[in-house]
């Protein structure tokens, strides 16, 4: 329910109330009646960046093996590449937008339950995945702890052994990409992004987009690389949640248009401008692009029931991408292949990511839903 039909209810509900006629409703009641209204293009939009991310990922294997042929879709555009560079900030930027447009602002009172909501929504699947790879792998090695000491195993715990890869190279890493553990920073400060955007918003804004610029030139302090700092994933989250701030302005279709346009020239024409500049640029015009088409495509009836089960199942989809894809295009590791059969490849892929997605998807709502994860659930909510 937008925020003016909810408006609406309450004088209504006032008024009834008054004169006798409706008695009080409980906070549950309430609490639906306060519900936002469901931003199906979002659904959409998780459904392009899943696919763009898992293509790119696919291009990288067929162009990195000598007999394969070079895969070209959503691998490379005029001015870098689809990858970290592009589709990653698009995705920081949803992610932004997402928990902003349903949490506008963390309270002291509410920081327990915000923190468990996020934990809730990554780490079960994450863990449940995680513990099916690690238990096939120590048992075929024969050694619990194959790849070093076990304290290294703590990364994994909060979800930063890929993330943090540069610097401990020996760990347990297995799925999750190294954008979950900058997610897992970004939902920590994600409070703080709140305040800020309520009392300095220009100047958080001025911060975040001087601090990216600045990895145009050569950087001691960070040993990471530089579209993986957590400065750079911070401003595409900070855009995303400025996208719902002034959602009414950006829904016209003129803005996504000029800024469509500038993207589409930085990924068609090569400019002589940092390719890590241009990627800025690029994921900022697509976002806004892949919102109206996501207005458009949800839509058409026969397309939205697909698009909302792509979108709740991306997340595991991010996770198993790596996994599934290695089995799949192992099986063929002796073979040539042109780009044709490369492109029948792919469809497999895609098939066998959503086959074993859904079944994590539905395992992991089975969890959830479980008595002991109930209990658990009652302590902080």
């Amino acid at each position: 329910m937008g925020q003016a039909r909810y408006e609406k209810f309450v004088k209504l509900y006032a008024s009834l109330k008054r004169y006798g006629t409706i008695t009080d409703i409980t906070g549950k009641e309430l609490h639906i009646f306060m519900k936002k209204e469901r931003i199906d293009a979002f659904d959409f939009m998780r459904s392009a960046t899943a696919w763009i991310i898992v293509i790119y990922h696919f291009a990288c294997i067929c162009n990195t093996t000598p007999q394969y042929g070079n895969f070209p879709l959503f691998y490379t555009h005029a001015n870098g590449v689809w990858g970290e560079n592009t589709s990653v900030n698009v995705f920081f930027m949803l992610s932004g937008a997402s928990l902003y447009y349903n949490y506008p602002a963390v309270k002291w009172d509410s920081a327990k339950r915000y923190y468990f909501t996020r934990f809730k929504g990554l780490f079960p699947m994450f863990y449940m995945i995680w513990f099916f790879l690690y238990y096939q792998k120590a048992t075929t090695v024969g050694n619990l702890f194959y790849n070093g000491s076990p304290k290294s195993m703590l990364l994994t715990l909060g979800g930063m052994d890929g993330y943090l890869s540069y610097r401990y190279p020996q760990n347990y890493y297995f799925i999750g990409e190294w954008f979950l553990g900058a997610l897992v920073f970004l939902y920590l400060l994600y409070p703080l992004l709140t305040w800020c955007m309520k009392h300095c918003r220009i100047l958080t804004t001025l911060l975040l987009g001087a601090g990216t610029l600045s990895f145009h030139w050569p950087n001691p302090y960070f040993q990471i690389q530089r579209e993986r700092n957590l400065i750079v994933c911070m401003l595409a989250f900070w855009l995303g949640m400025l996208f719902i701030e002034y959602r009414k302005w950006l829904e016209n279709k003129w803005v996504a248009v000029f800024f469509g346009g500038i993207a589409l020239v930085f990924i068609f024409v090569k400019v002589p401008i940092d390719p890590f500049l241009c990627a800025q640029a690029i994921a900022v015009g697509l976002f806004l692009l892949f919102y109206h088409a996501g207005n458009f495509v949800m839509g058409i009836k026969r397309l939205k029931p697909f698009f909302i089960y792509t979108g709740g199942i991306s997340y595991a989809i991010f996770l198993l991408q790596h996994v599934v894809m290695s089995q799949v295009i192992g099986l063929f590791g002796s073979y040539e292949l042109t780009i044709l059969q490369e492109s029948v490849l792919l469809v497999v892929t895609f098939v066998m990511i959503y086959l074993f997605a859904d079944v994590c998807t539905r395992l992991n709502k089975i969890m959830l839903q479980s008595k002991w994860f109930g209990k658990i659930q009652k302590y902080f909510v």
